[in-house]
Order: C-alpha cells, then sequence, then structure tokens
C-alpha cells in the first residue's frame, strides 16, 4: 500500500504550520509562556534563514505563516517544537508531550491563498472566542501589520504586495479587508490541501508546479471513466447501482476502492466523484481512509487495489 506521502520541500516554498495541544493542556498559560514561544521563534529565523509572514499564539494552538529557503520546515519545527517543549516543562514542572503529535502543514499557493489565510489567522483569536477585537489581541501579527506595534522579524512585503497602495494607505487596506472577515468568514479550511494532493492548498496547475519544484512525481493523468470502468467490472455492479441510495456493503467498497484510485491517479477529484455518485466528499474521505488502514492488514484488499491501480495504467 501507498506508503504516507513525504513532505514537499523546495526554496520559496510558503507553509500554513499548526501546532495544537496535546489533550486538554494548554500551550500558553500567561505572558512568560507567550514571550518565550515568540523569541524562540525568532531564533529559529536567525538560525535557518526562513521566513514568517504571520502568526498567532492561542492557548491551545500555534498558528504560522513560513516560507522556507534551503532548510526544510521539518527541521524548523522539530527544532520549535522540542526547545519550547523543554522549556515549557521545566517552568510548569510537568513531563511529557506538549503538543498533540507532530505540527501540521499545508502548501499553499501564496497567489490565490496567502491573503486570506493571513486574515484567517489574525482573526482566530476572534473566532476562538478568545478576544473580541483582533486588534486588542496580543499574540498575533495584527498588530504588527496595522503599525501598533514592531515585530523586526515578522515579514509584511509580501501580503502587503497584493494591495495596490504602499506605506500607511496599505495598513489601512489591511485593516480594513480583516475587520471585512468578521462578517464574511472565508468559508475556506487552510488545514487541508486540495482534491489534487491533500498536502497542497492550490489548483491543479500549482500543485504539478510544486511537486516539480520538490522534485516528487507527480501522480500519473487517468481518464475517469476508465476508472469508472475497471471498477465497476471488477465488482460487476452498475454506475446505478454504484449510486444508489442505501448501506449496501460491497457497492460501498467499490466506492471506496474508486476514491482511492481517483486519489492516486489525478483521475476526477473527490468532490466531482461525490457529485457523480450522490455522495459527500467526508463520506467518500472516511471511507477511502477505512479502506486504507484495512489494506495493511489485509492482503486481498490490498492485492485488489493494486491489480486495478496497475490495470489503470496500461494503454
Amino acid at each position: 500500500m501507498m506508503a504516507r506521502k513525504p513532505r514537499l520541500h523546495f526554496p520559496g516554498a510558503i507553509y500554513h504550520v499548526s501546532l495544537r495541544a496535546n489533550g486538554a493542556q494548554q500551550v500558553c498559560t500567561d505572558v512568560a509562556d507567550y514571550t518565550r514561544l515568540l523569541l524562540l521563534i525568532q531564533e529559529g529565523i536567525e538560525k535557518f534563514g526562513h521566513r514568517v509572514h504571520a502568526y498567532v499564539l492561542l492557548p491551545t494552538e500555534v498558528r504560522l505563516v513560513v516560507e522556507v529557503d534551503d532548510v526544510p520546515l521539518a527541521r524548523i519545527m522539530q527544532q520549535l517544537g522540542f526547545r519550547y517543549t523543554r522549556w515549557f516543562n521545566d517552568r510548569h514542572q510537568q513531563q511529557g508531550h506538549l503538543f498533540q503529535g507532530r505540527y501540521k502543514a499545508i502548501l499553499i499557493d501564496p497567489e490565490r491563498y496567502l491573503l486570506s489565510l493571513v486574515r484567517d489567522l489574525h482573526l482566530a483569536a476572534v473566532t476562538g472566542a478568545v478576544d473580541s477585537d483582533p486588534m486588542g489581541y496580543p499574540w498575533s501579527s495584527h498588530r504588527a501589520y496595522c503599525g501598533r506595534e514592531q515585530v523586526l522579524w515578522l515579514t509584511r512585503t509580501l501580503v502587503f504586495s497584493h494591495f495596490e497602495e504602499t506605506g500607511i494607505r496599505a495598513l489601512m487596506r489591511f485593516h480594513a479587508y480583516v475587520n471585512e472577515g468578521l462578517v464574511e468568514p472565508a468559508g475556506l479550511s487552510f488545514y487541508c490541501g486540495g482534491d489534487y494532493d491533500p498536502r497542497i492548498l492550490g489548483d491543479k496547475d500549482y500543485a504539478r508546479s510544486a511537486l516539480k519544484l520538490a522534485r516528487q512525481i507527480c501522480p500519473p493523468e487517468v481518464e475517469p471513466e476508465r476508472l469508472l470502468a475497471l471498477v465497476l467490472r471488477d465488482f460487476g455492479l452498475t454506475e446505478a447501482e454504484l449510486a444508489a441510495a442505501g448501506k449496501n456493503r460491497q457497492c460501498a467498497q467499490a466506492r471506496a476502492f474508486l476514491g482511492w484510485l481517483c486519489l492516486e491517479t489525478a483521475g476526477m477529484t473527490l468532490t466531482a466523484l461525490g457529485q457523480r455518485l450522490g455522495r459527500d466528499v467526508s463520506s467518500l474521505s472516511s471511507a477511502i481512509r477505512r479502506l486504507q488502514l484495512a489494506a495493511k492488514t489485509d492482503t486481498q484488499l490490498l492485492e485488489r487495489y493494486q491489480y486495478l491501480y496497475e490495470k489503470s495504467l496500461k494503454p
């Protein structure tokens, strides 16, 4: 079965990074914690040479917009997480993991999503009911963007380049843009990628160019009708049966196989597949994950998938 896909890295890559607290713990409990975390972020920038375009530190989560250079994101985040956890545990006289597993990182297309992502971070204290005003929250980059304080290691130029104005006018435009998000939520989750690749938030063209820059193989593109015909023939079903309502086990498994093939061959997005079969994307995604998990221990399931995958690539 396919192993977990490796991290994507190339100089200039921009990620939405999140670190969540483990269980019911808090990442930051007081001013000293927040201040230390910001200091460690600054020290990481000085050591590794990456850029931070935005940040928000919440009681139970850290979110950053990071642009890497030569040093991979993994090294940057591992050092930050390790150093802060050690400091936090020593200060609060506790042991164990502070953060919930490894960090989450989504590569983003900055032309399409950087501005809205930064706004999402700057509104996180409000949407998370931590503060009522983004300008009043001291532990995000919003005040620095609006000229209320200086954070020398924060990079603002790329975000401001999305506005026509410069100087004070750009600050005012940015402030207004963030406030617009209070009444018009983005309606987009920055914690997950797109249908083409779950590691990348961007369209197909951007995803394929990012994979090439990261020197990773782009998935083969197989016609969706070919995938559908293969699965229907293998399971002895018609498309009407596959799309029928109900919880027929054979049909459910066939849909999961088809969804898995679509993901690995870029044959069809899960959104398009869901529309065709009358299923929502979350249900399809859950079914695919269950199938992939089962295939780790069930050789028959794995062999069946590999047969269909190899068959789909043959001329």
